[in-house]
C-alpha cells in the first residue's frame, strides 16, 4: 500500500514537472497544433486519391479511419526515445540507478504527461474533423459502448507495447553511441508497420500476414479497426492474444536486455 501511494506520488510529480516545462514553449504547442491538422489533411488526402485509382476501400472509411488514428496516436505514443537514449549518452542515467524505485516510473510519467497534453491540443482539430466528416457523409463511426470497451483495452495494452518498444531501443545507446540513425529508422518502420502511413486494406496478402504477427499494429491500427467495427469475433480475440503476447514477450525481452545493459554502462557523459 505504502509503495503505491509512493508510486502514485512519483507518477503524479513527473506529469506536472512535464506540463511546467512544456507551458514554457508555447510556440511549439501551436507548432503541434498546426501539424496535427495538416497531417490528417495530408493522409486522408493521399490514401482517398489511391483508394479512387485502385478501386479499393470506401472514402467514408478512410477519412474516419485517419481521423481515429491520429486521436488514438496521442494515447498511445511513446516519447521516451526523445530522452532515455540522451541520459543514456550524457551520463545522467546513472541518477536514476541509484533512486529507490525503478527509472521507468519516472519515464511512465512523463509519457502520460506528454500524452495528456497531446491529447487536449489534438481536440480542436478532432472535433473539427468530424465535423467536416460529418457534413460530407464520410464518417461512419457509431460510437459503439461495446466497441469502445475493448478499444480502450487495446489502446492500454498499445501504450504498455510502445512504452517497452521505446526502453529496449533506448537501452541499445548503452553500446552504441551513435542513436540517431536507429531512432529515426524505428520510427519510420513503427509509423508504417503501425498503420500510420499505410492502412492494412492497401497492402497485399502477404504484408498484411506481416503486419498482423508484428507487434507495432498493436500500437495503433487494432484499436482503430475494433472501433470501425471492421473485425470480426475471431479477429478480435486473436488481435487480442497477439497483443498480450507480444506485451509478454516485450517485457520478458526488456528485463534481459536491461540486465546485460547495466554490466556495461559506464556514465561516460558525467
Amino acid at each position: 500500500m505504502k509503495d503505491r501511494k509512493q508510486n502514485k506520488k512519483i507518477l503524479s510529480k513527473e506529469i506536472q514537472m512535464y506540463f511546467k516545462k512544456e507551458f514554457q514553449y508555447k510556440g511549439q504547442m501551436i507548432a503541434w497544433i498546426i501539424a496535427d491538422a495538416i497531417k490528417i489533411i495530408g493522409l486522408c488526402f493521399i490514401w482517398l486519391a489511391a483508394s479512387n485509382s485502385r478501386g479499393i476501400g470506401d472514402q467514408a472509411y478512410i477519412v474516419s479511419y485517419y481521423i481515429l488514428i491520429m486521436f488514438v496516436s496521442k494515447f498511445t505514443s511513446d516519447y521516451t526515445l526523445e530522452h532515455g537514449i540522451r541520459n543514456i549518452l550524457d551520463g545522467k542515467f546513472s541518477n536514476f540507478l541509484v533512486k529507490p524505485y525503478s527509472y521507468l516510473l519516472e519515464y511512465l510519467g512523463t509519457n502520460i504527461g506528454g500524452n495528456i497534453l497531446r491529447i487536449i491540443l489534438f481536440l480542436p482539430s478532432f472535433i473539427g474533423a468530424i465535423y467536416f466528416a460529418k457534413a460530407n457523409n464520410l464518417w461512419i463511426v457509431d460510437f459503439n459502448p461495446y466497441l469502445i470497451f475493448l478499444s480502450l483495452i487495446a489502446i492500454i495494452i498499445g501504450f504498455c507495447i510502445s512504452f517497452l518498444l521505446g526502453n529496449i531501443v533506448c537501452l541499445l545507446a548503452v553500446k552504441i553511441k551513435e542513436m540517431d540513425g536507429i531512432r529515426i529508422l524505428y520510427y519510420n518502420i513503427a509509423s508504417i508497420l503501425s498503420g500510420e502511413f499505410i492502412p492494412s486494406i492497401f497492402l497485399p496478402e502477404i504484408g498484411k500476414f506481416v503486419f498482423e504477427v508484428l507487434p507495432f499494429r498493436y500500437t495503433l491500427s487494432f484499436p482503430v479497426e475494433l472501433i470501425l467495427g471492421r473485425v470480426n469475433d475471431y479477429e478480435k480475440k486473436l488481435g487480442f492474444i497477439f497483443a498480450l503476447v507480444w506485451m509478454l514477450i516485450l517485457f520478458i525481452l526488456y528485463k534481459i536486455i536491461y540486465k546485460k545493459a547495466i554490466k556495461k554502462y559506464e556514465a561516460e557523459g558525467i
